[in-house]
């Protein structure tokens, strides 16, 4: 009898989280925000140089955060749901980076779209 019990429990319980998985459970909408951060070169030619592993801090209007690590290229990729963004760049050890003046600082994220977004950043002057 006790077994029955808690199959039967362990039933009733698979039923009431499929149902509630089902029920409030939305599809995930998201863009992607893909590109290379560098940094540019002092000179005047306008050449970056990666910057490996350095943290992009996507906020969004609401004050949400989303922090992204580049490769070691300083490529990245970042999924993000739909709104309008602004970056900030950081080391990891959590010192700000300077973007460029030139540098687009905000960027509007549309569900299935891709927007490149470089991010270029100040001569580090270490």
């Amino acid at each position: 009898m006790r077994v029955r019990l808690c199959c039967v429990s362990a039933m009733a319980l698979v039923v009431l989280c499929s149902v509630v998985a089902q029920t409030g459970a939305s599809d995930l909408a998201f863009g992607q925000v893909y590109g290379s951060a560098g940094f540019l070169s002092p000179d005047p030619s306008g050449a970056m140089a990666d910057a490996p592993n350095v943290i992009l801090v996507f906020t969004a209007v609401d004050g949400h955060r989303n922090l992204i690590l580049t490769q070691q290229t300083g490529d990245y990729i970042a999924l993000l749901e739909k709104g309008r963004y602004c970056i900030a760049v950081y080391k990891r050890t959590g010192k700000s980076v300077p973007l460029a003046q030139n540098q687009l600082k905000c960027v509007a994220v549309e569900p299935g779209k891709d927007v490149r977004l470089d991010v270029m950043l100040q001569p580090d002057r270490k």
